[in-house]
């Protein structure tokens, strides 16, 4: 997205809530830029001084570096048919080669701060699912498909019927919670980072219905012990089940915290706007006011969601169900009025740095059919909304795109 980048500072109390210059922060999806006609890749330390360069000129502060690709190379099979060979094989040479240390040595020599960001919900599936409903899914987890029982999985009781949402792992298990902070750590451990930005976007498919999935055993037998109910069997409160999923990963994120605090490291989250997570994942709850309040995490950053429709843009009817839902409006209040009203001030009082993804959020985007396409961000809108944004206060900063500073030279 083509919007120029602004900066921000975070105010301590809620005395204080002015306008005030914004942060520089970009996103860095290191993959997306292998076999870019647009943006030149960071597979060379020349590639990489060229680009932190180019950051520190333009004055940002912070940058949120995608290490989704070396995860995948690490704890996934890999599918590679012919559209993938060259990602892979630039993978393979960047990480055998160091450019992920070389990338961070560069950031936090030129003064910058320099996040990992990982996700969470992205395990991947099985290449008889179907990559936005048109290629064989290119990757899923080893830890997955060991262990599909962890995956969240439907209401059936008869497990011989049962459905399961690839790519999410239910958080609900130790087990779980433990392979994923050791899949961050082969990264914050073994990298100077100053910090982990743990992202809920998902490549996997979108389920049928927003409640569709979230029924695992360890939910099952803790919903019927607080509240007399077996979700299986019986009707119950749909509200309570999904704040109680949504406490397992609360309870990882205080996992993380700890094992980054004694090093010094901080933790920041991105997460769709509203109190749910949304499409592909559904309902589950988002406490994000608890992990606000008790400084669970340290920067938060609202509206970085998954672009749903854009990824699987072919389909003629799509899920419902969803008590919010950033893709199709559904749910929300303008995101300027919501940070306004909503996370500024609380996030000011417990002195939690707030941000807003704009290249992520499409807060106005548009399609030209009620189900199908890609859909399209206006440039005017944007640029209307990042002049809202500059001028909030209690809002850090505006999050862009980090890419459009290192463009291929036209020929």
């Amino acid at each position: 997205m083509r919007i120029p980048f602004l900066s921000f500072l975070l105010l301590a109390t809620p005395a204080c809530l002015f306008a005030q210059a914004k942060e520089k922060v970009i996103v860095l999806s290191w993959g997306d830029m292998i076999g870019s006609d647009q943006y030149r890749p960071l597979d060379s330390p020349e590639a990489v001084a060229e680009a932190v360069r180019a950051w520190k000129a333009a004055g940002i502060s912070k940058v949120l570096f995608r290490v989704d690709d070396f995860r995948l190379l690490l704890t996934h099979e890999l599918f590679i048919t012919k559209g993938y060979q060259r990602w892979y094989d630039a993978t393979r040479k960047a990480w055998d080669t160091g450019i992920l240390k070389n990338a961070v040595d560069s950031v936090k020599r030129a003064g910058m701060e320099i996040q990992m960001w990982i996700s969470l919900y992205d395990e991947g599936c099985p290449p008889k699912v179907l990559y936005s409903d048109s290629v064989p899914f290119p990757w899923q987890s080893r830890f997955s498909r060991e262990n599909p029982q962890y995956l969240a999985h439907d209401r059936s009781i008869d497990p011989n019927g049962r459905k399961y949402q690839y790519g999410h792992l239910e958080m609900a298990y130790p087990e779980v919670r433990r392979y994923s902070l050791d899949v961050i750590r082969k990264f914050s451990d073994a990298f100077p980072f100053d910090g982990v930005f743990l992202s809920v976007r998902s490549h996997s498919p979108p389920p049928d219905h927003a409640d569709q999935f979230g029924f695992n055993e360890p939910i099952v037998r803790e919903f019927e012990r607080r509240y007399g109910k077996n979700i299986l069997r019986q009707a119950f409160d749909l509200e309570a089940w999904r704040s109680l999923r949504g406490e397992y990963l609360t309870a990882f994120l205080r996992e993380v915290r700890a094992h980054l605090a004694p090093r010094g490291q901080k933790l920041s989250i991105g997460v769709a706007q509203g109190d749910h997570i949304g499409p592909p994942i559904g309902n589950m709850r988002i406490d994000w006011q608890r992990w606000v309040t008790e400084h669970i995490v340290d920067d938060l950053v609202v509206g970085h969601h998954t672009l749903e429709r854009a990824t699987y843009p072919q389909r003629w009817q799509r899920g419902y169900g969803y008590v919010q839902n950033q893709d199709e409006h559904v749910g929300l209040p303008p995101i300027e009025q919501a940070v306004r009203e909503q996370y500024a001030p609380l996030c000011a009082k417990h002195g939690v740095k707030l941000y807003v993804d704009v290249p992520l959020g499409n807060f106005h985007r548009v399609y030209d059919d009620i189900t199908l396409g890609t859909g399209s961000e206006p440039a005017d809108r944007t640029e209307a909304l990042v002049k809202l944004l500059e001028g909030l206060p209690g809002l850090t900063g505006i999050v862009v795109d980090g890419r459009p500073y290192v463009r291929r030279p036209k020929s």
